[in-house]
C-alpha cells in the first residue's frame, strides 16, 4: 500500500498530515501485508473508535472484509463512502483501489476516479484514470484524458498517449482504423515532432510513427523507416532491425531486394533461421511469378534463381563446417518449398543436383548432430514429405549407421550411443514402424529400453528421454487396445524414476496425468514438482476437475483459487507493465501487452475455476444463508462464455508420434475447451438460479425484478440442462490420449438425475413464490414428501454390480463410483440449499396469505393461535437431508 502511494503524486494533504495519518494506519497496513486479516480488522476498530472520521480506516475495514470473504458487508461500507463531490486522501484511495480489485469489481476504479477529477483534477488522478481506462480497454476515453493532461501541462508524453490511444482503437475497429484513426493519429504525430522535434536519447516518436505505417499496411514507407538513421533508436538490437526491414519488404513484394539484403546477412549469420527463411520465401515468390510466363527467358530466370539458392547452401555450409545447424536443415526446407513449383519448370523436376539426395542429407545431418536433443524435432517437420522409398531407404541407412555405433569403443561417462538408440527409436515409431511390429517385437523392445533406463551410471537426463519414450509407447498401446496391464507397468516405471530421479520432471508430470483419482498421489507429486507460480497455469488442465470429482472439495477450492490469483497476478503484473510503458515512452510493446492481458483476463481456466469455487464454497463451506445467497449470484453481469480463450497448454507431456496424432490432438482440444465451457456454465446458471430464490427475500431487490430474474435464471438452467443432455449422451468416452486434461465427466453428471433433480426444486420454487404473492395455500405436492425425496435420492448411486465368486474385478471398477457419489453428495448439497431457501421464501412470503379460517380472528381467538393458523413451512418444505 505505501508503495503504491509513494508512487502517487500529489495531495491536497500537507506532508505533516499524511504523515500523521501514514503512522496511524501503519499497523493496518503490517497485518494486512501478512495476511493476519483478523487482527487487521481489530486494528481498523481501534482507529475508528479513537478518530471515526477516518475515512481511509473506513475503506481498509472494508479492504480486510473483502479479504475474509465477506463481500457484501464490505459493499455497505465502500458505497457510503465513495460518492460524488467529495475529497479523498491518497491513502484513501489506494485503499478504495486495492478494495475494488480485490473483489473484481475493476469498473467501480474507473467510476472512483471519474467523482475524484470532478473535485481534484491533479495530474495524479488523472493519470490514474487514464491507466483505469487502459485496463478496461476504454481507448476513446483514455484519449480524450490524454489530451486533457497534455493541455492542461503542456508536456509531449501525454499528447502521445493520446495517440497511442488512437492506434489501439484502431486495432479494436480496423475498418474505421484505416479509414479516420490512424490517418488522425498521423497527423498528431507529424503536427507534434514539426513542433518539438524528436525527443534526444528516445523512441517515443519512432515507435508511434512505426505502429502507425504497420496498422495502415505502409509496407514500402516500414521499409523506408527502419533504414533511417533515426530508426537506430528503437529499442530492439541492430539483426533484430535488419530483420524487420526484409520481412516489410516481403510484404511489399519486393522479393529481389529482401533476398539480396537477406544473402548479405546470412553469410555473418549462418545460424540464423529467420533470415533463411526469408531466402527461401523470396525466392520462391519470385519464382511463382516467372513460372507463369510464356517467355523463355522467365523460365531460365527462374531455374538461375533455384540455382543461386543452391549455390548459397552449399557455400555457406563449406564455411560452417557443421559448427551450425541451420545451414544443414535448409536442403530439407528447400525441398519441401520448391519441390512443387520446381515440377513446373523443364527441366527441374528433381531438385536433387541442386540441393543433394533428401535422405542422404538427412542421414548427413543426424551423423553430425544425433547428440543434440533437437535433432529430432529439426527431423521430424520433413518426414510428412517423404514418400514410401524414401522412409524405407532412410530408415535402412539409420540402421546401418546404429551398427557403426554400436561397434564402436565407447568411452567412460560417455551417452552417445544411448542418444543414438533414442534418436532411431522415436524416427522409427514416427514413420509408422512400430505400427508394423509384432507383439513379442513390442515386448522385446521395451525390455531392452528398461535395460537401459536401469544401467550403471545412467544420467538423469538421459533416463528421463529414455523413460518418457517408454512410457508413450505403453500409453500409446493402452488407448488403442484398452491394455490395462501396459497401463500399470507404465506407472511402475514412472514411479521408480520419479523417485530416483531428482532432475527431470516430466515423469512425476506424466504420473499427475495418469493418476487421475488418487487426489492423494497428486498432491504429493506437485509439492516434489516445486511448481512456481506461473506453471500452475500448465498444471492448471491436468488437476482441475479431479478433486472435485474425486469428493476433496477442500483440496477442490484451494487448488482453483491458487490458480485463480495466478492469472489476477498476471494480469496485474502486464496492467503494471503496460503504465510503465506509457510512462517511459515505450509504445510499441503495449499493444501485445495489451493483449496478453485481455487473454489473462478472458481464460476460460480461470473463469472455470471462480465458478466452481462459487458452487462449492456455496454448497460446502459456507453456513450464513445469506452470504451463501450472494455466492450463488456472483457478480452482476453474467459470463459471455463464447468470448472465453483457451489458455492450455498441451505441449507439457512430450510424444513421439506419426502426423496423423496431430489430428488427434486438434480434435481433443476442440471437443475438452467445448466440454469445459459447457460444465462450468451448467454449475454458472444453477448457481445463479439457486441465488435469484434467496434474492426474492432481500429487502433492497426489487420485487418485480427479483421474481423475474428467478423465472429468467431457471429458464436459462433448464435450457443449458436440455442442451448438456443432447450433446453429452451417456456413453461418450473421455479422451484417452496421454496429452488431454483430466476428464470432466459431465455426461455422467447430466445423466445421473441429480442436476434434473435440482431443476425439479428450482421450477417448484418459482410456483411456490406465484402462489404465495397470490394469497393462496400452496399444496404439499408442490416439493413432495421426504419418503419421495429419498426414492430419488437412492437412485442417484449405482451399487457396482454384483460379481459371481472368484470373478476378477475390472480395471479402475472404484473411480466411476467415487465420481458418482462425489456428484450425488453435490446434488445433496444442493437440494439442502434450495430448501433451506424456499423456507426463507416461505416466511417471507406468508403474510401474503389469509388465515385458515374467518373463525380465526373473532375477539377470543389469541395472537398466538392467529400465527399457528397462517401457512406452515413444515406443510410445504419435507424435513432437512
Amino acid at each position: 500500500f505505501l508503495q503504491d502511494i509513494s508512487n502517487s503524486t500529489g495531495s491536497n494533504m500537507s506532508k505533516a498530515e499524511l504523515a500523521i495519518l501514514e503512522r496511524r494506519l501503519r499497523p493496518i497496513y503490517d497485518s494486512l501485508d501478512s495476511q493476519n486479516y483478523k487482527k487487521a480488522l481489530a486494528e481498523c476498530e481501534k482507529v475508528l473508535k479513537k478518530h471515526p472520521a477516518t475515512t481511509a480506516a473506513k475503506v481498509l475495514k472494508a479492504l480486510t472484509l473483502v479479504r475474509l470473504d465477506k463481500v457484501a458487508d464490505a459493499m455497505e461500507i465502500t458505497d457510503a463512502l465513495d460518492v460524488a463531490g467529495v475529497h479523498h486522501d491518497e491513502f484513501t484511495l489506494q485503499a478504495f483501489v486495492h478494495c475494488y480489485r480485490d473483489s473484481n469489481q475493476h469498473m467501480k476504479v474507473v467510476s472512483l476516479y471519474e467523482k475524484i477529477i470532478q473535485v481534484d483534477p491533479s495530474e495524479n488522478n488523472l493519470t490514474q484514470l487514464f491507466m483505469a481506462y487502459s485496463r478496461e480497454r476504454m481507448y476513446k476515453e483514455q484519449q480524450k484524458i490524454g489530451l486533457r493532461l497534455y493541455k492542461d501541462l503542456n508536456v509531449t508524453t501525454y499528447y502521445y498517449w493520446s495517440v497511442m490511444s488512437l492506434i489501439l482503437q484502431a486495432k479494436e475497429n480496423p475498418e474505421l482504423g484505416k479509414k479516420m484513426l490512424l490517418p488522425l493519429a498521423e497527423k498528431m504525430c507529424e503536427t507534434q515532432i514539426a513542433k518539438t522535434g524528436y525527443t534526444e536519447g528516445a523512441s517515443a516518436e519512432l515507435e508511434l510513427e512505426l505502429l502507425i505505417l504497420e496498422g495502415q499496411e505502409k509496407w514500402k514507407e516500414c521499409a523506408e523507416f527502419v533504414d533511417r538513421g533515426e530508426a537506430a533508436a528503437l529499442p530492439m538490437a541492430p539483426y533484430n532491425l535488419v530483420e524487420k526491414g526484409m520481412a516489410y519488404l516481403m510484404k511489399d513484394e519486393q522479393y529481389a531486394k529482401a533476398s539480396e539484403l537477406a544473402v548479405g546477412v546470412v553469410e555473418n549469420m549462418p545460424d540464423n533461421w529467420n533470415i533463411w527463411k526469408i531466402i527461401i520465401s523470396a525466392t520462391l515468390s519470385q519464382v511463382e511469378k516467372l513460372v507463369g510466363s510464356e517467355n523463355e527467358e522467365d523460365i531460365e530466370s527462374a531455374r538461375l534463381l533455384i540455382k543461386a539458392l543452391g549455390d548459397l547452401i552449399v557455400r555457406i555450409q563449406s564455411k560452417s563446417e557443421f559448427k551450425h545447424r541451420a545451414p544443414y536443415i535448409v536442403p530439407f526446407f528447400a525441398h519441401m518449398k520448391l519441390g512443387e513449383i520446381s515440377r513446373k519448370i523443364p527441366g527441374m523436376e528433381d531438385l536433387t543436383p541442386i540441393f543433394g539426395d533428401k535422405v542422404k542429407k538427412m542421414l548427413l545431418y543426424v551423423e553430425k548432430f544425433y547428440t543434440k536433443p533437437v535433432c529430432f524435432a529439426d527431423l521430424q517437420l520433413y518426414f510428412k514429405d517423404m514418400t514410401d522409398e524414401q522412409k524405407q531407404e532412410f530408415l535402412k541407412g539409420l540402421t546401418s549407421w546404429m551398427s557403426g555405433i554400436s561397434a564402436a569403443e565407447q568411452a567412460e561417462g560417455d551417452e552417445s550411443k544411448v542418444w543414438a538408440i533414442i534418436l532411431m527409436e522415436r524416427c522409427r515409431r514416427a514413420l509408422g514402424e512400430y505400427d508394423k511390429m509384432t507383439a513379442d517385437d513390442h515386448r522385446s523392445l521395451f525390455q531392452q529400453f528398461i535395460a537401459q533406463i536401469a544401467a550403471k551410471g545412467r544420467s538423469e537426463h538421459a533416463q528421463g528421454v529414455l523413460c518418457n519414450f517408454t512410457t508413450a509407447h505403453l500409453w500409446d498401446a493402452y488407448r488403442k487396445e484398452n491394455d490395462a496391464e501396459k497401463f500399470y507397468e507404465m506407472i511402475l516405471l514412472l514411479e521408480f524414476v520419479a523417485t530416483t530421479n531428482r532432475t527431470d520432471p516430466m515423469c512425476k508430470l506424466g504420473l499427475v496425468r495418469a493418476y487421475s483419482g488418487a487426489t492423494g498421489r497428486i498432491s504429493a507429486l506437485v509439492k516434489t514438482l516445486d511448481i512456481k507460480a506461473i506453471q500452475l497455469d500448465t498444471m492448471g488442465h491436468m488437476t482441475f476437475p479431479i478433486y472435485e470429482t474425486s469428493g476433496r472439495f477442500n483440496l477442490a477450492i484451494i487448488n482453483n483459487t491458487q490458480l485463480t490469483m495466478m492469472y489476477e497476478q498476471a494480469e496485474k503484473e502486464i496492467q503494471d507493465c503496460i503504465a510503465q510503458s506509457y510512462r517511459n515512452g515505450k509504445f510499441t510493446a503495449i499493444p501485445r501487452m495489451a493483449a496478453a492481458s485481455q487473454k489473462m483476463r478472458l481464460s476460460a481456466q480461470k473463469t472455470a475455476c471462480e465458478v466452481m469455487n462459487r458452487y462449492l464454497s456455496s454448497l460446502f463451506v459456507l453456513d450464513d444463508i445469506d452470504q451463501i445467497t450472494v455466492t450463488l449470484w456472483g457478480d452482476e453481469d453474467p459470463i459471455d462464455w463464447k468470448q472465453l480463450i483457451d489458455t492450455r497448454d498441451f505441449t507439457v507431456i512430450p510424444y513421439t508420434e506419426t502426423s496423423d496424432y496431430e489430428n488427434l490432438l486438434e480434435d481433443m482440444k476442440k471437443r475438452t475447451f467445448q466440454e469445459l465451457i459447457d460444465i462450468s456454465e451448467l454449475r454458472s446458471t444453477m448457481c445463479r438460479a439457486l441465488g435469484a430464490v434467496g434474492r426474492v427475500t432481500h429487502d433492497n431487490m426489487e420485487p418485480r425484478l427479483a421474481r423475474l430474474q428467478l423465472k429468467m435464471t431457471v429458464m436459462e438452467y433448464k435450457n443449458h440442462l436440455e442442451h448438456c443432455c443432447k450433446e453429452y449422451p451417456s456413453f461418450l468416452i473421455p479422451s484417452k490420449l496421454a496429452q488431454s486434461p483430466a476428464p470432466q465427466h459431465l455426461a455422467q453428471w447430466v445423466h445421473s438425475g441429480g442436476p434434473q433433480m435440482i431443476l425439479e426444486y428450482l421450477e417448484a420454487a418459482v410456483k411456490l413464490v406465484d402462489i404465495l404473492d397470490s394469497g393462496e395455500h400452496p399444496d404439499i405436492s408442490l416439493v413432495g414428501t421426504r419418503t419421495e425425496m429419498a426414492k430419488k435420492l437412492i437412485k442417484l448411486i449405482e451399487v457396482p454390480p454384483r460379481r459371481e465368486e472368484g470373478e476378477k474385478l475390472p480395471p479402475f471398477w472404484m473411480v466411476d463410483s467415487i465420481i458418482k457419489s462425489s456428484r450425488a453428495l453435490q446434488t445433496i448439497a444442493a437440494i439442502q440449499v434450495v430448501l433451506r431457501l424456499i423456507e426463507k421464501v416461505v416466511l417471507k412470503l406468508a403474510k401474503n396469505v389469509p388465515t385458515a379460517a374467518p373463525e380465526s380472528l373473532s375477539p377470543t381467538c389469541s395472537p398466538r393461535d392467529v400465527s399457528i393458523r397462517r401457512v406452515s413451512t413444515s406443510a410445504v418444505i419435507p424435513q432437512r437431508i
